[in-house]
């Protein structure tokens, strides 16, 4: 099945990588097909056009995923996930989508995609491991109630002694993604299960 995901980095970034992995664990017939938005606002200004090209290519669904925080690189606030589904409203209704269109899927990550990956700490302590030097990484029981999910990927690296003294996202984060050994971890995350949910169900966005 072709599903159109528009995410918020660039072709490089994390989302760009993550998403479609993680929607194929989820989905194993998902062929995805993924539209980078470099930032949450211009994917609030431009994901209505996207969306329509995405079903020009034969998507027979679209989810529009990005994060709550940070809001245009800084931490202003707590984010607001109904402003943000208004804008991305109105983008839709510029080229004539409708939002309520049961093809259209949002889905607001709670903090960030970070969140996600601190969610299984097997995978972590998989990916920083090696035969001659393992590394436990204790379990993170509320990620997603971690205030900067990033950052505390990138104090777990510093400390693990491992052989990666810093985390970087659009490298790490895939790589971390891949070693899942199963969802369970993640499906307590409310804004993962929202995610599967959108992907597989028939609930409207």
């Amino acid at each position: 099945m072709k599903i159109g995901f528009i995410v918020e980095c660039g072709k490089d970034g994390a989302e760009a990588k993550v998403i479609p992995a993680l929607a194929r664990l989820v989905a194993p017939n998902t062929d995805a097909v993924v539209v980078p938005m470099e930032n949450k606002p211009r994917l609030k200004r431009g994901c209505g056009e996207s969306v329509k090209r995405l079903f020009n290519v034969g998507c027979v669904r679209v989810l529009i995923l990005w994060d709550l925080l940070p809001d245009w690189g800084e931490f202003a606030g707590k984010g607001c996930r109904h402003d943000d589904k208004e804008q991305i409203a109105q983008s839709l209704m510029n080229v004539g989508l409708k939002p309520t269109d049961r093809r259209i899927r949002l889905v607001c990550i709670e903090k960030m995609l970070e969140a996600w990956i601190l969610a299984d700490e097997r995978a972590i302590s998989s990916f920083l491991s090696t035969p001659a030097q393992p590394v436990n990484v204790g379990r993170c029981k509320n990620p997603e109630g971690v205030t900067d999910p990033k950052a505390a990927l990138i104090d777990l690296f510093r400390k693990s002694g491992s052989r990666f003294s810093r985390y970087v996202d659009r490298d790490h984060a895939i790589q971390i993604a891949r070693r899942l050994p199963d969802l369970n971890r993640l499906r307590r995350s409310e804004s993962f299960r929202r995610f599967e949910e959108k992907l597989t169900g028939a609930a409207p966005a």
